[in-house]
């Protein structure tokens, strides 16, 4: 108890330090010494408010603060003093912002850790501000499962999250201080037990940062182990970058240019089509998603036309969802033609459209009814 009481004594003195705290202070016991020596000196002896020491010393600490009862009778003693009023005004709005200050910057720490024992969570790599609406939509009211967030970021005071209180999607969330690109702080953020490792592009390194981006692909590539499931997503400025990152480890390289100059391509044949792609896009209770899930043991061996039937006989409740294409090894089949899909094998993915994440354990009775 009494080695906790000190290390919070002294982490509030180094935080005082670090906000410069001490100088505000400096600052308003000179001009506070400094005012009531000249008033002393330049008013005359009637003046009983600064006649003596203890008295100048009092009325000046109550002008610096606005409770001031002395009323200077020089030219320079009301030049002084008004001088003093300002300061005081200046000082006082100085040092409550530092507190504030000391107070955010605390509440900021308060979500930094050294060591954290998860799996199965989300780590970020760097920091932007399109981070904030990237960790609303991982922690949207409709996921069903939302996973804890740790960012690793070289410098947690650009992270700016707003409180829990205002954004519930901000509970579980977490910062390792450290570059992205060591190794040692990637093990600290279990980037190894992670369902999935995001690497935003470092906007601080300007055009190298795609270049930074592989670098930091590289180490969590190895620190991941021989049988990790762990999913390496990866954010690209120049698209020729592409084929880099992909061997370095990306297992998914998203470009902002290139899908923007698609869609906009598509626009500007289909109208309407902006629309399409943002109800895909937009995590919402009323949207339609896109759904990789594993395909059920009891479709395997059926076909594309087979499965997307049973899909159609349920269209009455939210969870009614259509089949939309199949994914396999490094394969996607979307709207397979024929028997292009052929058979469905174990390890296949079926791609969904639904509103809500699908269940697909009734299937495999279905399937069964159906043979």
């Amino acid at each position: 108890m009494k080695q906790a009481w000190r290390r919070s004594f002294l982490g509030l003195i180094i935080a005082w330090g670090r906000h410069q705290i001490w100088r505000i202070v400096g600052v308003i016991l000179l001009l506070w010494i400094s005012a009531a020596a000249i008033l002393h000196l330049v008013e005359p002896a009637e003046n009983s408010a600064f006649a003596t020491w203890g008295e100048s010393l009092w009325n000046v600490w109550g002008s610096l603060f606005g409770a001031g009862n002395g009323t200077p009778e020089t030219i320079a003693g009301r030049v002084i003093v008004g001088v003093v009023i300002i300061a005081g005004v200046a000082l006082a709005a100085l040092f409550t912002a530092s507190i504030a200050s000391i107070l955010i910057d605390r509440a900021l720490r308060r979500r930094q850790v050294t060591n954290i024992e998860m799996s199965d969570h989300l780590v970020l790599c760097h920091w932007a501000p399109r981070g904030l609406e990237w960790i609303r939509e991982v922690h949207s009211n409709i996921v069903a499962e939302k996973r804890p967030i740790v960012i690793v970021h070289d410098n947690p005071d650009e992270i700016e999250l707003p409180e829990k209180s205002d954004d519930p999607a901000f509970n579980d969330v977490y910062i390792v201080k450290g570059d992205p690109a060591n190794e040692i702080i990637l093990r600290r953020a279990k980037a190894h037990q992670a369902h999935s490792v995001v690497i935003l592009s470092d906007d601080r390194q300007g055009e190298h940062a795609d270049g930074k981006t592989i670098v930091c692909c590289i180490a969590v590539k190895n620190v991941m182990r021989s049988n990790s499931q762990t999913n390496i997503v990866v954010e690209c400025r120049d698209p020729k970058y592409r084929h880099h990152m992909r061997k370095a480890g990306a297992d998914e390289v998203m470009s902002a240019a290139e899908f923007g100059l698609r869609l906009l391509a598509r626009a500007s044949l289909y109208h309407g089509m902006t629309r399409v792609y943002q109800e895909l896009l937009t995590v919402g209770r009323d949207a339609n998603e896109m759904y990789m899930i594993a395909a059920p043991e009891g479709l395997l061996g059926k076909d594309f036309v087979e499965i997307a039937q049973l899909f159609l006989e349920d269209r009455e409740t939210r969870k009614a969802c259509l089949l939309i294409g199949i994914y396999r090894g490094e394969k996607m089949m979307l709207n397979p033609l024929s028997g292009e899909a052929g058979k469905l094998r174990e390890g296949d993915e079926l791609i969904l459209l639904s509103q809500v994440l699908p269940d697909l354990s009734y299937l495999s009775n279905a399937a069964k009814a159906a043979s």
